[in-house]
């Protein structure tokens, strides 16, 4: 009997980690988006907007999301190409009694294109090209003001930019080089608020701001690369103030500037108000260095998304009894609210290849603590598909549906043996 009985025992636990091994958690990927923990407190977080309060799956084959275009045979990526800013020129806080005396600017290359507005509209400003005195390394040169190349606030309006209507911008004549340029422009009032902004074209330098992904998390570490080059070389800069700005421009934290031309922030913050959808973060940045005894300044700025640490996957995860293909996804949250989970599943065809077998979508409210969020496949689908185990889930993404947060989002999130 006592044989018999630890027999039985034994063939328990087999069967136990058996039904375990039939849904695994895989490796995260280097460019997945997870909290590796959350908030200690919601206090400052928005109320959750959402209104459905019942849970809902949705499952559908791939032909319906695709819409007839030809699948492309690998999983959605978690992020599509790095977002990347690219710059040619910078912009010049000044004065009216800034400008009426003179004000530098260094050009890398001729031909620059610059614009001189009012800082906000309204200020119903007399730009006028005949005021404009332009010396170029101390030589007096022409602005090109033909056809085409001149244009007022109004034209600039009409062609779709966002400028105030208190703008003059212009492109700098054939006698323009690479050097100082000093720009005046009299007759303005003095303590009016102006912004010059100067493109080049015609310059072969190029400064790139860019991000590994577009998504972040509060208190993650943000590393942007910052470089500055031509097709030829790359160059370090010389200078650089960069700042990370809250979405509604109220808050702002340091970027620090590390040798290897990256710069970092230890921990993504949090603003201390937030709305839901209320904007992307920005990083802005100022660069400046020296090649060859030409100065090259640079602006740039690049968006991104962070939304705070609330909720994640908790690494719990059963496989139903249902026909179908039915798994439960423990999630962890510090905040009460109506969350959502979206996934694509694939299936093995006859010749051992994976292939997209439906995309999923479930939804549930869940309080403060652990709970679960069920994805469903009906056994219909699983059946018209002619596809079967082992299964594998990608893309799969956590986001709070009141608040729209995306929470976290895996390329290659779980194997399914059978």
């Amino acid at each position: 009997m006592k044989l018999i009985k630890t027999l039985t025992l034994t063939s328990l636990l087999a069967l136990s980690t058996i039904a375990m091994a039939q849904v695994e958690w895989l490796p995260a990927g280097n460019n997945d988006l997870q909290a590796s923990q959350l908030e200690r407190s919601a206090r400052n977080l928005p109320a959750s907007l959402h209104h459905e309060s019942a849970p809902i799956n949705f499952a559908w084959g791939p032909e319906q999301a695709l819409q007839g275009r030809p699948f492309n045979g690998g999983p959605t990526p978690a992020e599509g190409d790095r977002p990347q800013a690219t710059s040619r020129g910078y912009f010049v806080d000044v004065t009216g009694a800034e400008l009426a005396r003179g004000v530098e600017l260094p050009l890398s290359a001729p031909g620059a294109v610059i614009r001189v507005s009012a800082l906000e509209s309204g200020s119903r400003l007399s730009l006028d090209p005949a005021a404009l005195r332009l010396n170029m390394n101390g030589r007096p040169i022409s602005a090109d003001f033909g056809q085409g190349n001149v244009a007022t606030g109004r034209d600039l309006r009409d062609q779709g930019m966002r400028v105030p209507e208190d703008s003059l911008a212009f492109r700098l004549g054939r006698d323009s080089s690479a050097g100082q340029l000093q720009l005046s422009h009299g007759g303005l009032p003095q303590d009016q608020a102006l912004v010059i902004h100067v493109h080049e074209p015609n310059s072969e330098w190029v400064a790139t701001l860019s991000l590994p992904r577009q998504n972040f998390l509060s208190g993650e570490a943000l590393t942007f690369d910052l470089g500055i080059g031509n097709a030829r070389q790359s160059v370090s800069a010389r200078s650089v103030q960069a700042v990370l700005v809250s979405p509604d421009a109220a808050q702002t934290w340091p970027l620090g500037h590390a040798r290897n031309g990256q710069l970092t922030i230890a921990a993504a913050p949090m603003a201390a108000r937030m709305q839901p959808g209320a904007g992307l973060y920005e990083a802005r940045v100022y660069a400046e260095t020296e090649v060859n005894g030409v100065t090259v300044r640079r602006d740039l700025s690049l968006a991104l998304n962070i939304a705070p640490a609330i909720a994640r996957f908790n690494g719990a995860v059963s496989k139903g009894r249902s026909a179908g293909l039915n798994l439960n996804l423990g999630v962890e949250t510090i905040a009460s609210g109506r969350y959502q989970v979206n996934a694509e599943v694939y299936g093995t065809n006859a010749r051992g290849q994976l292939e997209p077998l439906a995309f999923v979508q479930s939804a549930a409210v869940l309080g403060a603590g652990r709970g679960s969020i069920q994805l469903d496949v009906d056994a219909g689908l699983l059946r018209s598909s002619g596809l079967s185990a082992p299964y594998e889930v990608r893309n799969l993404m956590l986001l709070d549906q009141g608040r729209m947060y995306l929470l976290e989002q895996r390329e290659r999130a779980l194997h399914i043996a059978r």
